[in-house]
């Protein structure tokens, strides 16, 4: 017990160091522009405007001074043919603000605030053409950098194929790990149809490598000296696979896994898979304990776990007649013991679930070691015109067939169960519930059922109790969006959606700050409203003003709670009051600097509660309240 406290306290002070470490000192976040030195420390990321960077800040000025800093980076440049130009490893002067990256803004949003604290990044900015410049130096790491280089040129083979944007999207993230040009809509309808892991490398990419290098060196069995050589070469192959893409933790944790794999064959060793997987879960910590945060490093553990704890008992299930039947038999029950283990994650982060997962994997993973085959066949015979050209095109056609079979998988009936809402505790039951599931199943106890049945209870109690809360729920949300107003009036599973006009409100800006809440609040039905000027809502009224108003007196004012202020309108407080009885101000994200300190030290000096949307995110009034 005291070994197990030590290492637990040990690798606590450990994480906290780990974070501490990346944190931005107070004279790193200034007012004024900054003048910073950094390097590029991934792969530029394309976006439609812009480009992104992961930097490490070397050294900045500050009061006269140049400090070191080492603290990572998030840095957003203007795109244009310059910048297009920057790889891995490149050294670059910066003159623009340096940011600390803003938190939630809107309920249940993605936090892209803890996404990128996961990868020790806390800072960001953004620099226009003329705010930044190359210093003529590459600062990168030799191994990386050769690594870039080959995925950069291999990249560049598969655009000289011809593709569509979409095949070559499919392509170079199965085969490279380079999701920069994978087309938003496809990725949907794979993650839709649970294909999506397809599209991340993973084991099964570092397995088929591994095969097929094996496969190729089968000569070298025939002494114990040549087995050496060939499981040396078959490591090789694969931490440069790895390098190559990325070094995503499913590549490192399978790159891991089958070092072992191959260690072991020189030293005449068996492996034992949950030894090789846990292991390598301790190494991957030790040099990066943020990574258990991490959503793709979570999903590639529990499917190992499930494949290698459930995969043979589920194959024992039934023996099939013929080679076929064996293979899709096997293909099934892989993917079940996988999808067992991962679904509760997927729910909670997703809030989705994928029902055609099983005939989905039976098409991506029969499809994708043969367009990997081709893929390696295109890169390695690029030089030969003629076998390239139709090499190219067959890659080209396996990649169409398989995203048209993904599309109409996806647009099936009740292809998805979405909008499924589930609290981290509701998983912790629901991963309980399947443990004891399988432990029953497995052992056949009498006592392990009524563990499973009470989990069971345990879990529809939970929901009911939700279910009984949401259906009482009444409340108003201010949502802060990229352009104009989003008024939400929730009422049990019902909602008014008001906005400023029909275009304030994209399928984008729906998905990224309202959709998650609606989904927490099980919303049913969605009615919009465009253009309203005041809203009732259970005794909340609300006035929004859109318009220059003058002020006219009455003998009686016109009483409304909240004042919302919008389109950067230079309003006067005393002119409401003069106007109207009300309660609260709530500008929205249209205000610029100047009028927002305006309205902010007005509202101060009369004693008016102020919320400003833009710096302060949403704000949710509950029915009842004042």
């Amino acid at each position: 017990m005291l070994i197990v406290i030590s290492i637990f306290s040990i690798s606590l002070a450990y994480t906290k160091f780990f974070i501490d470490a990346g944190k931005p000192t107070f004279e790193l976040i200034e007012k004024n522009k900054q003048l910073f030195t950094a390097t590029v420390i991934k792969t530029p990321a394309l976006k439609t405007n812009s480009i992104m960077l992961i930097v490490r800040i070397e050294d900045y000025k500050c009061v006269e001074k140049h400090l070191n800093s080492g603290k990572r980076a998030v840095v957003y440049l203007e795109r244009n043919e310059e910048s297009e130009k920057i790889i891995y490893g490149d050294r670059l002067s910066f003159y623009t603000y340096l940011n600390e990256v803003s938190g939630l803004q809107n309920p249940q949003e993605f936090d892209y605030k803890r996404y990128l604290s996961i990868k020790n990044i806390h800072i960001q900015s953004y620099a226009d053409a003329n705010s930044w410049q190359k210093t003529g130096e590459n600062n990168a790491n030799l191994v990386l950098f050769f690594a870039n280089t080959i995925r950069n040129r291999f990249l560049k083979i598969f655009r000289d194929c011809n593709m569509d944007v979409q095949e070559y999207g499919v392509v170079a993230a199965i085969l490279l790990g380079y999701n920069g040009e994978l087309d938003p809509d496809l990725a949907r309808s794979y993650s839709s149809t649970g294909a999506s892991h397809i599209l991340c490398v993973s084991g099964l990419h570092v397995g088929i490598i591994y095969v097929m290098v094996s496969f190729l060196l089968r000569f070298l069995n025939k002494t114990r000296k040549q087995q050496i050589i060939s499981s040396l070469i078959s490591l090789f192959a694969i931490w440069l696979y790895a390098c190559i893409t990325g070094l995503a933790p499913s590549v490192m944790r399978a790159s891991i896994m089958f070092s072992f794999v191959a260690v072991a064959g020189m030293v005449k060793r068996k492996t034992n898979s949950y030894n090789s997987l846990m292991t390598s879960l301790i190494f991957l910590l030790c040099v990066n304990p943020l990574l258990l945060f991490e959503v793709g490093f979570q999903f590639s553990y529990l499917a190992v776990f499930g494949i290698v704890w459930l995969q043979k008992p589920l194959n024992s299930l039934y023996n099939a007649k013929t080679k076929m039947g064996n293979y899709v038999w096997s293909i099934v029950t892989v993917s079940f013991a996988a999808q067992l283990l991962t679904a509760p994650l997927a729910i909670l982060y997703f809030h989705q679930f994928p029902n055609y997962f099983l005939v989905t994997n039976i098409i991506v993973i029969t499809l994708t070691p043969i367009i990997i085959g081709f893929g390696i066949a295109v890169l390695a015979l690029s030089f030969w015109t003629f076998v390239y050209h139709y090499l190219s095109l067959g890659l080209m056609h396996l990649v169409k067939s398989m995203n048209w079979l993904i599309i109409n998988i996806e647009n099936l009936p009740y292809s998805v169960m979405g909008n499924i809402d589930v609290s981290v505790f509701q998983v912790v039951i629901i991963y309980l519930l399947v443990l004891m599931l399988a432990v029953t199943c497995l052992y056949k106890k009498k006592s392990y059922l009524f563990q499973t049945l009470a989990f069971t209870i345990i879990l529809m109690g939970i929901d009911l109790h939700k279910q009984i809360k949401v259906t009482r729920q009444k409340e108003i949300v201010f949502y802060r969006t990229k352009s104009g107003y989003s008024i939400d009036c929730i009422d049990g599973q019902n909602s008014i959606l008001t906005y400023a006009d029909s275009t304030a409100i994209d399928r984008q800006t729906y998905n990224f700050n309202i959709k998650n809440n609606h989904i927490y609040h099980r919303i049913k039905n969605t009615k919009n409203s465009v253009g309203q000027q005041i809203i009732t809502f259970h005794g909340k009224t609300v006035l929004i003003i859109d318009q220059p108003i003058y002020a006219v007196d009455y003998d009686q004012k016109l009483k409304v709670d909240y004042i919302l202020l919008t389109n950067n309108l230079p309003v006067s407080i005393s002119v409401l009051q003069k106007m109207f009885d009300f309660g609260m101000i709530i500008t929205d994200r249209s205000y610029s600097h100047h009028r927002l300190e305006t309205i902010r030290k007005d509202c101060a000096e009369k004693i008016i509660p102020h919320h400003d949307l833009k710096n302060q995110g949403a704000m949710i009034v509950k029915c009842g309240d004042h």
